[in-house]
């Protein structure tokens, strides 16, 4: 199974860049240490006076001699010489570390993104969003998120997943996106005209994708509909059926409740058949023998067809999807047999 979300920071970078930092500030540490005690001894200042003296000589401000002797002069001198080129150079090397740290882990994203295919690309990482990925992690599927807002973005990259910064109604970042080997796109934006857009730019990026959009207006359906998205979902709708299925008929709102929970609960689940695969010309009945707990709802042919509560004497064929009904532990069981019985020729 392909992994939902690769990790791309590379922990043996990150603490090479620490190392390097830590290593200039003590370099600049040393520098205002070292003409600090020599000011102090030479001059008789104070220690902060001989601090801000170091401070404004190493960084070439210079507000003056402050009325330095011959030997401070000297040492003085010394300072400029020795202390500006460590300040500079540690300095220098501090902002270029930091960079180069932020364009790297950024480098192994992108990376990471331009070698997944058939993932699915959520566009907002709010409360809809987060939910569509929680549940994309639990099936184990690749998906990118992108977002417009920089601090969302950073939640969603604590998370682990693999983020495009920018507005996915924009071209230039679908396609940063992966959406031409994309499987099908969430429009999850908050705002009904957001998700109009990304849903035709989608469609025109990508004609066979299968797009998901969010609708929270009454009149936002036949709009998203008409730009091109194959499903759209309302949440306020959604939940209001929900919660009036769960009063009316609370037993079968249980039922239907398809498995978040434990490995023995009831979940729906899809397979499609492969030629080769297990279920390959095989009827209902005899699988049936085989997985005696798995119950066939419905077979989705290849040509369109779909045969509901199908007959034991139903067979597979190469291309159908199967919608079953079972456990957890069920589910996975099959489509370990699905996956892994093959025969390759």
């Amino acid at each position: 199974m392909p992994t939902a979300a690769p990790r791309f920071r590379n922990d043996h970078d990150d603490s090479h860049a620490l190392q390097v930092m830590f290593r200039c500030v003590l370099a600049l540490a040393a520098v205002v240490t070292v003409g600090s005690v020599g000011f102090s001894l030479i001059e008789g200042w104070s220690t902060w006076k001989s601090i801000y003296f170091t401070l404004i000589t190493i960084t070439t401000v210079g507000y003056g001699d402050e009325g330095l002797s011959p030997y401070g002069k000297a040492y003085a001198a010394t300072m400029i010489v020795g202390g500006i080129g460590v300040a500079t150079y540690s300095l220098s090397l501090l902002v270029q570390t930091a960079v180069s740290c932020q364009f790297a882990w950024r480098r192994k994203m992108q990376s990471s993104i331009d070698h997944i295919t058939d993932h699915v690309i959520v566009c907002g990482f709010g409360r809809m969003g987060q939910a569509v990925c929680d549940q994309l992690v639990r099936e184990e599927a690749p998906f990118v998120v992108v977002e417009p807002k920089a601090e969302v973005c950073e939640l969603a990259l604590e998370r682990g997943c693999l983020v495009v910064h920018g507005n996915a109604a924009e071209d230039s970042v679908l396609q940063q996106a992966g959406i031409e080997r994309a499987r099908s796109v969430v429009c999850a934006a908050a705002c009904d005209s957001e998700n109009v857009f990304i849903t035709l730019s989608s469609r025109e990026l990508n004609k066979d994708l299968f797009i998901v959009s969010r609708a929270d207006g009454s009149g936002a359906t036949r709009k998203l509909q008409r730009a091109g998205a194959s499903l759209v979902v309302s949440p306020h709708q959604t939940a209001g059926a929900k919660v009036a299925t769960t009063i009316i008929r609370p037993h079968v709102s249980d039922l239907l409740d398809l498995g978040q929970g434990s490995a023995d609960s009831f979940c729906l689940g899809e397979l499609n058949v492969q030629e080769g695969c297990i279920l390959d010309g095989r009827s209902v009945e005899d699988f049936g023998h085989t997985e005696p707990h798995i119950v066939f709802v419905s077979i989705l042919r290849k040509n369109g067809e779909r045969v509901v509560r199908p007959s034991g004497a139903e067979r597979f064929q190469p291309g159908d999807t199967v919608v079953v009904v079972g456990t957890g532990e069920d589910l996975v069981r099959m489509r370990e047999h699905v996956d892994s019985d093959v025969v390759t020729l």
